[in-house]
C-alpha cells in the first residue's frame, strides 16, 4: 500500500514538473493513433452495413424460399403467400418468376434476367420504386411494358460498371425488343429505369406477372422463387421453422448465405483494418517508449538517489506506469469525445461515396472500448520496459552516472 501512494505521488510530480510541450505532444500522438483506431473500424462496419441493406433492400430481401428437391418451381404460389403474411414477424412476401432473355435496342443488345412480379407485393419487399430515376414503376396486370435497371439500360451514363455491355442509350419511353430463352420475342415500352447504386440490383429487369404469364403460361400461380421481408427484430430461424410448417419439402436462405461478394469485400477490409491497426499500435508503443526512455536517460541520478533513501523498486514503476495511464486516458477521453462530436457529425454532412452509395460511420461503444484497451494496453507495456531496462543498473552506477 505504501508504494503505490509513494507511486501515485511521483507519478504526480513528474506530470506537473514535467516538460508541457512534451505532455502534449505525447497526448496528441495518442489521441491521433485513438482516433485511428476508431475511425478505419467504423468505416468499414458503415461500409458493410450499407452493402448488406442495399443486398436486403433492393435483391434478395431477408429469407429466399425456392422449390425443394427435383421442382423446377413452387406450385400454388398464391395460397402459400397468404399463409406466410400471416406469420409472426413477416412484414410481406412477393413472389418472382424469371427467365433469361436478350435485350436489343437499336444496334446495342444486353442480356439480362427478366422477372415477373406482383408491382405491388414486391414494392412491399424491395425498395426498386425509390430507386427509379426515369419514369414510373409497373402497375398491376399491366402488359407490355417493362422497368429496366441502369446497368442494362445505360442511360447514357458511360461511367456505369457494365456499360460497354448495356444498350447504353436506353431512356425511359423507349422501345425495347426482348428475345426470351424460351423462343418467344416481344416488344415493350421501357415505363421506368432505376439505379440502386448496388451492381447486382442494377441488372434486374421487371414485368408484371402478367405479362410474363403471356411468355410462359405455365408461370400463373407458380413461382420460381418467394422472398421475405421480416421485421428487423424478427427470428429468422423461428420464421422459417413456421414457414416449413404451412408446407414441408421448400429449400430456405437466409441474406447471409447469399452475401458471397459483401462477404469477400469485408475480408478484404478486415485486412486492411489489421494493417492500421498494428500501425498504430507501434506508432503509439513507440511513442510512449521514447518519452519514457528520454525522462528515465536525464532523471537515472535521482532514480537512483530514490532507490538509496529507501523509495522500492515497484514504487518507480508504477510511477511511471500511472503516468503512462494518465497519458493514454487523457489521449482517449479527448479522442473519444472528438470523434462523436466532430468526425461523426462532419462525416453525416459529407458522407464518403461508395459505388453503392453514400456511407455512414457506423460507430458503438464496443469500438471505443476497443480502442481504449487497445491504447492502454501498448502504453503499459511501452512504459514498463525502459524502466525495468533502468532499474537493473546498479545503484552506485545510476548515482554517479557510470
Amino acid at each position: 500500500m505504501r508504494s503505490l501512494t509513494v507511486a501515485l505521488f511521483l507519478a504526480y510530480k513528474s506530470i506537473r514538473r514535467g516538460n508541457g510541450g512534451v505532455t502534449f505532444l505525447t497526448i496528441l500522438m495518442l489521441v491521433l493513433a485513438t482516433l485511428n483506431l476508431l475511425f478505419v473500424p467504423s468505416l468499414v462496419d458503415g461500409i458493410v452495413h450499407n452493402a448488406n441493406e442495399k443486398l436486403i433492400d433492393t435483391y434478395v430481401s431477408n429469407i429466399i424460399i425456392e422449390a425443394g428437391g427435383d421442382n423446377p418451381v413452387i406450385k400454388r404460389a398464391s395460397e402459400l403467400l397468404d399463409s406466410i403474411d400471416d406469420v409472426s414477424g413477416v412484414v410481406a412476401v412477393t413472389a418472382r418468376n424469371r427467365q433469361g432473355a436478350q435485350l436489343i435496342y437499336g444496334e446495342e443488345r444486353a442480356n439480362a434476367v427478366v422477372r415477373g412480379v406482383d408491382p405491388v407485393r414486391d414494392a412491399a419487399v424491395f425498395d426498386i420504386p425509390p430507386a427509379l430515376f426515369e419514369g414510373e414503376y409497373l402497375v398491376p396486370r399491366e402488359l407490355n411494358a417493362i422497368v429496366l435497371g441502369v446497368q442494362v439500360a445505360g442511360a447514357d451514363r458511360p461511367g456505369l460498371e457494365l456499360y460497354a455491355s448495356s444498350l447504353k442509350t436506353v431512356h425511359a419511353g423507349d422501345l425495347v425488343k426482348v428475345n426470351y430463352a424460351g423462343g418467344v420475342s416481344k416488344q415493350y415500352r421501357v415505363k421506368g429505369v432505376f439505379y440502386t447504386e448496388f451492381l447486382q440490383s442494377d441488372t434486374q429487369v421487371f414485368v408484371t406477372k402478367r405479362e410474363f404469364a403471356t411468355v410462359d403460361p405455365f408461370s400463373t400461380n407458380r413461382a420460381v422463387s418467394l422472398h421475405v421481408k421480416v421485421r428487423d427484430d424478427a427470428d429468422s430461424p423461428r420464421i422459417i421453422r413456421d414457414i416449413s410448417a404451412l408446407r414441408p419439402g421448400l429449400k430456405f436462405q437466409t441474406w447471409e448465405e447469399t452475401a458471397g461478394l459483401v462477404s469477400s469485400m469485408t475480408d478484404s477490409f478486415d485486412i486492411i483494418n489489421a494493417i492500421i491497426t498494428v500501425v498504430n499500435l507501434l506508432f503509439a508503443g513507440i511513442t510512449v517508449f521514447i518519452v519514457t526512455y528520454v525522462d528515465l536517460v536525464h532523471k537515472r541520478r535521482q532514480i537512483g538517489i530514490q532507490r538509496a533513501i529507501g523509495i522500492t523498486p515497484l514504487a518507480i514503476t508504477l510511477a511511471y506506469l500511472f503516468r503512462a495511464m494518465f497519458y493514454a486516458l487523457t489521449g482517449v477521453v479527448l479522442s473519444g469525445l472528438l470523434f462523436i462530436y466532430v468526425v461523426v457529425p462532419v462525416e453525416a454532412r459529407y458522407p464518403f461515396h461508395f459505388p453503392f452509395g453514400d456511407v455512414l460511420l457506423f460507430f458503438n461503444l464496443a469500438s471505443l472500448v476497443r480502442a481504449a484497451l487497445i491504447i492502454f494496453g501498448v502504453a503499459l507495456v511501452a512504459a514498463v520496459l525502459p524502466v525495468l531496462r533502468t532499474l537493473r543498473i546498479g545503484l552506485l552506477d545510476a548515482i554517479w552516472g557510470d
